[in-house]
């Protein structure tokens, strides 16, 4: 085949052409399978108006494709580069129905092996040789030819923009309307065309990433912070961060099935029923979290730059300690306090997948000694694996299985919505497990100390709901399923006394009010009684609910 290819003789533009015709057809299944589904066709202008379809995204394509295939040394690496990328990025658009916004390209930069891992399968392998190496190699053997004069090659080119300027023109204004319409009513469409999308989002992430990483000032916030001493009876609390746990499969909110087995029979439990999240990533949620900003404030560069809850809690006198079990790190939140990575100790009996991955268990080994040597008030941060998919049946030990039949199996779609469904319960089931133990723990201090349990997931996760897996979509188009998160509390008796909590009022709120990740950085400032001007205690949710002491 590449000898018959040999004796092809293209210039640059018309290869140029070649690489539009290709992502325009098979290099963008994802995008015509979206476009496919959106738009209808019932009449002879619709049919024409989806037939120009081809028309304006070849069109949009080879400009875009223009500043890169112009570089005489460099064309045909970048080219291949971007169409096994792409392949790559089709699998996952086609198979899983994500886009590839910025905060997806920023969780590909910010994963580590075993996350990848997880994702690797022989479909994933095949595509990526079928759509990516084969055409990449097939344009890569096409010989091209330069013109013999400078000013001729440019001519080539300059044509080549003005005339598809003029088609592209002429198509939209044939079906300004439809195109109107059409873009506006689904603006994930800059990010479902293949290579645009993650050439502009891996651009974006890189420039915000510089900005993050070359500040060599950290921003002070709430300088004024002040908190009363530690009384007798130290404060002890233990938030947990779950990882893709969704609010709509959890038995405390109404689910018909036994996800809380555990908590669901204990006292003094407070589940918030109407809870959304910053984001619909770990990598947007987690410092958002943690941060002063509300979700419309939020800015990565800026949360990357300035103190966060952890460290005001510090400076005033409490007691940090964060212990991480996800693979995707902290994402810069617990850099400046004291950190267990427990997946480096690799423990045993908890630590038992392939990937290296363990069970959220190993979060609670030998807590007790680290609690022992933090006398004073103190905040204990578990980051839990939780949920995370695809591998949903490696966040759990096997005999833990309460639900069946699973998919034990990276491959989700291709699972029956039985299966995936009762996979994805059994990692709440196990984490409702570990929630419970880590109450029994705290209990064995409440004698000495007031002790108190909060739990909040950084996102939600799709299962197959409109064809839609996993995570990450943009907000904007979210549903509801990646955007609304459990959020469960639990208090000794004497933590809710001392504190002045009324926990009829809190439970109250707790089911008819709508929270969010916004109430959490000043819910954590008035529970430890922190007094500063960023303090909010409207989005306080203790702050309705405490009565004087």
């Amino acid at each position: 085949m590449f000898q018959r290819l040999s004796s092809l003789r293209l210039n640059p533009v018309q290869l140029t052409w070649v690489a539009a015709l290709f992502f325009t057809t098979i290099g963008n299944v994802g995008l015509w399978q979206m476009l496919w589904s959106k738009v209808e066709i019932n009449s002879l202008h619709s049919l024409l108006f989806f037939i120009s379809l081809p028309v304006f995204f070849f069109c949009l394509i080879n400009l875009l494709l223009t500043p890169v295939l112009a570089l005489p040394y460099v064309r045909k690496p970048l080219l291949a580069l971007l169409v096994v990328i792409s392949a790559s990025c089709s699998y996952f658009m086609f198979n899983y129905n994500v886009l590839i916004d910025r905060s997806m390209v920023q969780n590909v930069f910010e994963t580590n092996q075993a996350e990848l891992a997880s994702y690797f399968s022989i479909p994933l392998l095949l595509t990526i040789l079928v759509l990516g190496v084969l055409p990449a190699a097939v344009m890569v053997c096409l010989p091209t030819k330069q013109t013999e004069h400078p000013l001729q090659n440019a001519l080539w080119w300059l044509g080549n923009v003005l005339v598809t300027f003029a088609v592209l023109a002429a198509v939209t204004m044939l079906f300004y309307k439809d195109y109107a319409s059409l873009l506006r009513n689904n603006l994930q469409i800059r990010d479902q065309v293949l290579p645009f999308n993650f050439v502009r989002n891996t651009n974006g992430y890189l420039k915000r990433y510089l900005k993050r990483t070359t500040s060599q000032l950290l921003r002070t916030v709430a300088e004024d912070a002040t908190r009363p001493e530690t009384g007798e009876r130290p404060k002890l609390v233990i938030a947990v961060v779950g990882e893709t746990a969704r609010a709509q499969n959890f038995q405390l909110n109404g689910y018909p099935r036994a996800t809380n087995p555990s908590l669901s029979q204990r006292e003094n439990i407070i589940s918030f029923k109407n809870v959304s999240s910053c984001g619909t990533a770990t990598a947007i949620s987690l410092p958002c979290m943690f941060s002063r900003m509300t979700r419309t404030q939020y800015d990565e560069v800026r949360a990357a730059t300035e103190e966060n809850l952890l460290d005001i809690l510090r400076r005033t006198g409490v007691q940090i300690l964060w212990r991480n079990n996800n693979n995707g790190g902290c994402k810069g939140v617990c850099e400046r306090v004291p950190t267990d990575d427990m997946p480096i100790l690799k423990i045993t009996e908890q630590c038992v997948n392939k990937d290296g991955t363990c069970y959220d268990d190993v979060l609670l080994h030998q807590l007790s000694s680290r609690i022992d040597a933090m006398p004073g008030d103190a905040l204990i941060v578990l980051h839990q694996l939780g949920s995370h998919g695809p591998t949903y049946f490696e966040r759990y030990p096997a005999q833990e299985k309460i639900f069946s039949p699973t998919c034990d199996s990276n491959q989700i779609q291709k699972c029956s919505n039985e299966a995936l469904t009762n996979t994805y319960d059994n990692t709440l089931v196990y984490t409702d497990r570990m929630l419970g133990k880590t109450i029994d723990l705290l209990q064995r201090y409440s004698e000495q100390r007031d002790v108190a349990m909060i739990y909040l997931s950084d996102h939600g996760e799709s299962l197959g709901e409109r064809g839609i897996y996993l995570h990450g979509t943009p907000y904007l188009i979210a549903p509801k399923e990646q955007t609304q998160v459990p959020m469960v509390m639990w208090f000794s008796p004497k933590f809710a006394q001392d504190a002045g909590f009324n926990l009829a009022c809190l439970r109250n709120n707790a089911d008819n009010k709508d929270y969010s990740h916004d109430n959490f950085y000043h819910s954590m400032l008035g529970l430890f009684g922190v007094h500063s001007r960023v303090y909010q205690p409207e989005l306080d949710v203790f702050s309705p609910c405490r009565e004087a002491i």
